[in-house]
């Protein structure tokens, strides 16, 4: 199997709060030629809002699926994230593997990490600190 490109679509009751949210607090660019529900993540991937008719209210089990956003500069990323007022479950977590993750919910409460790798931190698993 040979994937050109991942797509992963978020069902809501309110697309356009979660379009907003997307789209402003957290800046996510459009996907150009996708309508103004949909927005790139990554070179090869797109998020779609799309309103279904078999959900409604938060997710039931907000760590079913959990969106990865691998970045540089998770420090600046996160200020500028808190500061619009979204609300941290994960501050800067540091993993045996290197991997720096903060993790958030979007209004639906869907859960989005903030993943930084930084191999200067990587360390055997048995020596493992969580934060």
């Amino acid at each position: 199997m040979e994937i050109s490109e991942v797509s992963i679509q978020l069902a809501t009751s309110n697309p356009q709060r979660l379009v907003d949210f997307y789209r402003n607090v957290v800046g996510l660019a459009p996907t150009e030629g996708m309508g103004d529900q949909s927005f790139q993540v990554g070179p090869a991937g797109v998020l779609f809002i799309v309103d279904h008719s078999e959900v409604s209210g938060p997710t039931a089990e907000p760590a079913r699926a959990i969106i990865d956003l691998h970045i540089t500069g998770i420090d600046a990323e996160q200020e500028r994230l808190e500061a619009a007022g979204v609300k941290f479950l994960r501050r800067k977590g540091v993993e045996f593997w290197g991997g720096v993750i903060s993790t958030f919910e979007d209004p639906d409460g869907n859960r989005i990490q903030l993943m930084e790798y930084r191999p200067e931190l990587a360390r055997p698993e048995s020596e493992a600190v969580t934060a």
